[in-house]
């Protein structure tokens, strides 16, 4: 008669083994604006952060966070009306003052994707494709240089700088490499988020109206990560006569 004997761990292996994993990763992306976002801002920037869950048959479930950031901004005649004729603002010392005009916002999403084994690498790495939904926000960051220039004192602030937010969508088609030594992990590839947004400050100065359209912001990405995966044990019985 066969009698259970031990219980003993095995270390992961990845080279022929499907696995599950927690996955922790922080990520870089180049965004180009469609739609309405490439009326506002130009080329920009994000810094991700994201924990994910990978599961034994490569489903993948978790979360993100991202920073944008750009420093081009092309709705830049919002202030037009505050400058003087030669097109200089003019501070509380009655002298020439600066203002630099930035893109400023967060993306927070809930993921769900897999990734397909391919190229024969291992069975944990191939095509990564992902699917999120969250909150998207932006707005015109106006900073002063010297910030002594009371037309943006307080909430005037606020009459300008477009702030903007809404649902979100996105689609992520890329390549996931799980290395079995525990190195060079990352994955890479194409995001597009699009963004059902609108405007909510409650007026704007420069138009001398509030603003209710609505918006679709496109950022199409290419997406470079690194990611330390977090593997489980797997464990096996011994059994004995």
């Amino acid at each position: 008669m066969l009698s259970l004997n031990s219980v003993a761990q095995k270390k992961t292996n990845i080279k022929d083994t499907l696995v599950n994993a927690r996955i922790i990763s922080a990520a870089y992306t180049y965004q180009v604006p469609a739609a309405d976002m490439a009326k506002r801002f130009g080329v920009g920037s994000a810094i991700e952060g994201s924990f994910l869950f990978k599961f034994g048959k490569n489903w993948l479930i978790g979360a993100t966070g991202s920073f944008l950031f750009s420093a081009n901004v092309r709705e830049d005649t919002i202030l037009d009306a505050l400058k003087t004729s030669s097109g200089n603002f003019i501070n509380n010392s009655g002298i020439y003052s600066s203002i630099v005009l930035n893109e400023r916002g967060y993306l927070i999403q809930g993921k769900f994707g897999k990734i397909i084994p391919a190229f024969h690498i291992n069975p944990n790495s191939g095509i990564m494709a992902t699917i999120g939904v969250g909150f998207i926000q932006h707005k015109i960051r106006i900073q002063e240089i010297g910030n002594d220039l009371p037309q943006f004192a307080g909430d005037y602030v606020k009459g300008y700088d477009r702030l903007t937010n809404g649902i979100c969508t996105s689609q992520f088609l890329g390549f996931a490499h799980f290395d079995p030594r525990k190195l060079l992990n990352f994955y890479t590839g194409i995001e597009v988020t699009e963004g059902f947004t609108q405007n909510r400050r409650d007026w704007n100065f420069d138009s001398y109206a509030r603003d209710d359209s609505k918006r679709l912001d496109i950022l199409i990405g290419l997406k470079l990560a690194w990611f330390l995966p977090l593997y489980g044990r797997t464990y096996q019985e011994f059994y004995t006569h």
